[in-house]
């Protein structure tokens, strides 16, 4: 059974039930646009049948020798005239496929288009830059290591993306009110490089750790990540930072040179920030075992203790004296052993708490920060997403207070 919404209405189809045209179509484009790697794909092919509309779209088919497609590009004409591409040329474009329910006819709707020469020349780069810094020794460069837990995270990727939002996600999932920065920069296009060498600059003076990358798309969009001047500012950064662009099958420069490389965004999370409740447990599991262990420390001495002093009573009177003295030897011994572990043991625990202690918001707080909540009580960490009139709580020290957005 399928349950198909045509016009505002829901209906409950069953398998082999006949259909209008109409409504098998829209299943049809429905079921294709939402799946997301036919979405969201790259395709290679001969550019063949090129029409540039008087309307600036773009009309062609990109064929190989298993099949073809015909494929739109919405204001497309001056990217083709711009690159010089001809009817002939090996082409790679980027989109999603779409059906036109009217005719029904499957079509791919390109976002962009290049021709494979340029992609070719990318990728002689791309292969240059890499065996110049395996020569000159930049790939074995040390790495720097990950804060346990981070104080003050900085996440460098595109204002409102899917991939934020999954970081953002995980975050409260491991760590509620966790708290981190997000610097949004354009991560594809011509502006991303310039920006994401900004933003890394300008994290390097406040995070003790940076996360930067993107989701998925084409080798075109994932590019800026392949570029010597935004690796070099990776490789310059004085702070730890994790390389984290597209899917695990995508590989770029800056995951080679990075501190850390995560396969995804979401691998990023996970890496450097711990889950809180298993660290809670952990600390509690050492609490006991530290009980457990000076119990059994005390016992042990106690019973040494006694069998010196069974061995005293029964010694002659002549060895009483030595006896004696070497009593208080092995007693303050004993002491001074038994403080010196106390001491060692509370250190670690009073480590362990100040890290936690470290995070959490009320401490801020007490340093005369405040914290603005919105009305599900969750810390706004930033302007995206805020519009005038929006309810807000400021939370400080001793109190708070109800404010609202102006904008």
């Amino acid at each position: 059974m399928v349950l198909f919404k045509n016009r505002g209405l829901t209906t409950d189809l069953m398998a082999g039930e006949t259909l209008e045209v109409g409504q098998f179509v829209t299943m049809a484009r429905k079921t294709l646009i939402n799946e997301p790697y036919l979405s969201n794909a790259a395709i290679i092919g001969e550019l063949t049948k090129l029409t540039l509309a008087r309307s600036g779209h773009s009309y062609f088919t990109l064929t190989d020798r298993n099949g073809s497609i015909d494929c739109v590009l919405f204001g497309g004409n001056n990217s083709f005239q711009s690159l010089g591409v001809k009817e002939g040329m090996k082409i790679v474009a980027s989109g999603g496929i779409d059906v036109y329910v009217k005719t029904g006819r499957m079509q791919f709707k390109a976002s962009k288009i290049q021709p494979v020469q340029s992609i070719g020349e990318l990728e002689k780069a791309r292969r240059e830059l890499i065996q110049k810094w395996r020569e000159d020794g930049t790939m074995d460069r040390p790495r720097k290591p990950a804060p346990f837990i981070p104080k003050n995270l900085h996440i460098i990727t595109g204002g409102g993306s899917a991939a934020l939002s999954d970081m953002q996600r995980l975050i409260e999932d491991r760590w509620p009110n966790f708290s981190y920065t997000v610097i949004p920069v354009l991560v594809q296009g011509s502006g991303a490089p310039s920006q994401i060498i900004r933003a890394i600059k300008k994290a390097e003076n406040l995070a003790d750790l940076i996360i930067v990358g993107r989701g998925g798309g084409s080798p075109e969009d994932l590019w800026s990540f392949n570029l010597e001047s935004v690796c070099q500012a990776i490789i310059e950064c004085k702070v730890p930072i994790v390389s984290a662009v597209g899917h695990e099958s995508d590989f770029m420069v800056s995951d080679m040179i990075a501190d850390i490389r995560a396969s995804t965004p979401s691998n990023a999370i996970e890496r450097v920030i711990p889950i809180k409740n298993e660290l809670v447990a952990l600390i509690a599991q050492v609490s006991d075992r530290l009980d457990f262990a000076l119990d059994r420390l005390f016992l042990q001495h106690d019973e040494k203790l006694s069998n010196l002093v069974m061995r005293l009573s029964s010694a002659p009177m002549k060895g009483i004296s030595n006896a004696k003295l070497r009593q208080n030897g092995l007693l303050n011994r004993l002491n001074s052993s038994i403080d010196r572990r106390v001491i060692q043991e509370k250190g670690k625990l009073t480590s362990l708490e100040s890290v936690l202690s470290s995070t959490n918001p009320s401490r801020v707080l007490e340093r005369g920060y405040s914290m603005a909540v919105n009305e599900k009580g969750s810390p706004i960490t930033s302007v995206i997403g805020l519009k005038g009139g929006d309810q807000l709580t400021v939370v400080l020290q001793d109190g708070q207070v109800d404010t609202e957005v102006k904008m």
